[in-house]
């Protein structure tokens, strides 16, 4: 123990006994053995805080793991929904514009054949004009 043989544990109790005294001898070993008490339960304290503040730093890492995760799933969610968006836009909006565009190219090119020359210009204007199919009016009745 230590290094200490019983002899000198034995020198060590015949010292202590001179020094204190045969009457004070009982409450020295009393408050040698509280203060022991005591240093034993600081130090089975300050593991338990050690332990926890392990427990606890655990706990932290594994939160910000699943916070990582949680925030790479909603960027996923976010690009993935973007993505959808796009593909409906195209489908909704380009596509039957693209369509319309063709047919509309494809009955230019028809009507282009079938008009005759000289009437192409009509024709344009008739197509391009809002007031395409109106009567002309004529001139303005005065006011006397």
């Amino acid at each position: 123990m230590f290094g200490i043989g019983f002899e000198h544990l034995l020198v060590i109790m015949v010292v202590v006994l001179l020094v204190v005294g045969p009457d004070k001898l009982p409450d020295v070993a009393r408050a040698l053995g509280r203060g022991f008490a005591e240093f034993k339960r600081t130090m089975d304290d300050l593991k338990n805080t050690m332990d926890q503040d392990d427990t606890v730093r655990g706990l932290k890492e594994e939160f910000r793991s699943a916070q990582r995760e949680v925030n790479l799933k909603r960027h996923f969610a976010k690009s993935l929904i973007m993505d959808q968006g796009n593909e409906i836009k195209t489908q909704v909006y380009d596509e039957p514009k693209k369509a319309f565009e063709a047919a509309m190219a494809g009955k230019s090119a028809t009507e282009a054949a079938a008009i005759e020359p000289g009437e192409g210009e009509t024709a344009a204007a008739e197509t391009i004009s809002p007031d395409a199919g109106k009567p002309e009016p004529g001139p303005e009745p005065e006011k006397s």
